[in-house]
């Protein structure tokens, strides 16, 4: 195929034959064939581009709760790891772009006063992916992007047009949206604080959020965040895994985390097969023991 982003001017390249395992959390994947970390002025173009040319189009944010696959992606990742990563604080308004690190956004809008933000402080994620999967806990009540999350400006894969839309528009369930579907890329997400605060005390309820999590989550390996979905009407999909005796079970590199079972830690080299491997023996087990259905909460790049 010719170099359907010949000609282009941008003001940071497209590379071709990227790894994509350095930009996952995971630590896995193959290259991509076309690998952007996107500018927010260029993205139009380069999707108007994709589209003409027929390219497939995958969106990673920090790499998280995601699973690229080790043979590769025959398309164009755009990645916005190191870039869009503005934020700014407007009374107990927040807009951050699609790069800012969840726990980064909880610990600015801690030190600015603004309440709410606290339970993204241990989420692996940034927020255009977090906003897309309208990520969460639901430990201690149920917190996640919906409840403060008050618009977002959208770009539209096909036709590279550029909105604003609301909350509501991007139909935000549980570890859900229709963003996807929608064909949308989010570049920015604008907060709503509930209140304002102390900052002295809420960094110190952001520190102590965060070393709740680490007393429980295995956020120091190579992990993708929670595995599953938390079944409806049931307990969480964790108590299921350690209850059917899979912590410690391992295939490949890929094993089920001894310190929360909803946690798949790669040990050294685990390859995409290894973790879709493990992911569905838990499914079996559980399925056969519980007769319950765990959904991944991880999504596929493949």
């Amino acid at each position: 195929m010719p170099d359907p982003f010949g000609g282009l001017s941008l003001k940071r390249p497209i590379r071709e034959h990227e790894p994509l395992h350095p930009y996952t959390t995971w630590r896995v994947g193959g290259n991509a064939r076309w690998f952007w970390e996107a500018d927010k002025d260029d993205l139009p173009e380069v999707l108007r581009r994709s589209q003409r040319a027929g390219v497939a189009v995958r969106v990673l944010g920090r790499g998280s709760n995601v699973l690229v696959d080790s043979r590769g992606f025959d398309g164009l990742v755009i990645c916005f790891r190191n870039s869009l990563d503005e934020m700014i604080v407007e009374g107990l308004t927040v807009r951050a772009s699609a790069g800012v690190l969840l726990p980064t956004l909880a610990r600015n809008a801690a030190r600015a006063g603004l309440a709410g933000f606290t339970f993204m402080v241990g989420i692996p994620g940034s927020v255009g992916g977090g906003t897309v999967m309208n990520a969460g806990l639901t430990a201690k009540g149920r917190q996640e992007m919906s409840t403060i999350l008050s618009s977002a400006v959208v770009v539209d894969m096909v036709t590279g047009e550029t909105s604003t839309v609301g909350a509501d528009a991007l139909e935000l369930g549980y570890r859900e949206s229709t963003v996807v579907a929608n064909r949308w890329i989010i570049v920015e997400a604008v907060f709503k604080a509930p209140a304002s605060g102390d900052p002295i005390e809420l960094r110190a309820e952001t520190r102590n959020h965060l070393r709740d999590r680490q007393a429980k989550q295995p956020l120091d390996r190579k992990t993708a965040g929670s595995t599953f979905k938390q079944p409806a009407g049931g307990s969480a999909a964790g108590w299921y895994i350690e209850q059917a005796g899979l912590k410690g079970y391992q295939i490949g590199d890929a094993m089920i985390s001894h310190k929360h079972a909803n946690w798949i830690e790669n040990t050294g080299s685990a390859t995409s097969d290894d973790i879709r491997n493990l992911m569905e023996h838990v499914q079996e087990t559980v399925g056969s023991r519980f007769d319950v259905r765990l959904d991944p909460e991880v999504t596929f790049l493949i």
